[in-house]
């Protein structure tokens, strides 16, 4: 007969079906029943210098607003913001490594929302019509579990057409600067680089080529726009001098422009600074 091996094939082939069903509850037993949400996340970049028109040079500041319009309190929550490509780290946060910058945001409620600024400024020689966007990941704690969401920024787009920042290069110059022995003069930038209209350079390091002099001690004043000279005590009637480097920045530019500086006792002096505890040298 062939009805019982019939049967017997049915009751196998329903409890294989069987085990596999058990099988299958026990996998999804073990998957997340529901995900956690987070609070809410607007981040925006804008170009700071020309708006509507991003050109290389160009600083971009990109803010990251956390909030929650629900009675939620989240907790320990930061963010990791990436740095847009093509662009430079400037300020905000705490930079770890070369492309992430990290923010801690604290608690988040109802009333207390916590925002984040990271500035970066475009490379100078950024192709026409490249697109520069950030992405922040904003972590933390949720009544019912940890949270992670991620945010996109905006897209803004560089040009390098027109009369922007990156229209030009910068120039250096050379210059002569002159102190008196109890002295101070200043140098403004604008006497030792040439820059394209729009462009803010920066001095970022003096260094004297004659170190062995030591005549002349300098200093970068006002947020990298002068140097300030003063000379050390060398009162003598003799007229020396000391040439130096100046290192200037600006649209991904670097250029050095040459100062020497000219001190002694009946030397023209700009804003006399009388020292402390001077003594001639012989």
């Amino acid at each position: 007969m062939t009805i019982a091996p019939k049967s017997a094939l049915k009751r196998t082939a329903m409890a294989a079906s069987a085990f596999a069903l058990a099988a299958g509850a026990l996998h999804l037993g073990t998957a997340p029943a529901y995900a956690v949400a987070g609070p809410t996340s607007k981040y925006e970049c804008r170009d700071v210098q020309t708006p509507g028109s991003l050109f290389p040079g160009d600083e971009v500041a990109c803010t990251l607003t956390v909030s929650t319009a629900g009675n939620d309190t989240f907790t320990n929550v930061v963010a990791e913001v990436t740095l847009p490509g093509n662009t430079v780290y400037q300020t905000g946060g705490a930079l770890q490594g070369t492309q992430k910058v990290v923010f801690n945001l604290g608690e988040i409620t109802k009333a207390k929302s916590a925002s984040a600024t990271l500035t970066v400024m475009v490379e100078g020689k950024t192709p026409d019509k490249t697109a520069i966007s950030s992405e922040a990941v904003v972590k933390g704690f949720a009544p019912n579990g940890a949270f992670d969401t991620t945010a996109a920024s905006n897209t803004l787009t560089t040009t390098t057409n027109g009369a922007g920042q990156g229209g030009g290069k910068l120039t250096a110059k050379e210059d002569r600067a002159s102190v008196n022995t109890f002295g101070r003069a200043e140098t403004p930038i604008s006497d030792l680089v040439d820059a394209p209209a729009g462009v803010t350079p920066k001095i970022e390091l003096v260094t004297s080529t004659e170190p062995k002099k030591g005549y002349v001690m300098s200093a970068i004043i006002d947020n990298g726009q002068k140097i300030a000279w003063s000379a050390l005590c060398t009162a003598t009637a003799q007229e020396k001098t000391e040439t130096f480097t100046v290192k200037i920045t600006a649209n991904g530019q670097t250029v050095e422009a040459k100062v020497t500086v000219l001190l002694g006792d009946n030397v023209a002096n700009q804003g006399l600074v009388q020292p402390a505890n001077c003594a001639p040298k012989p």
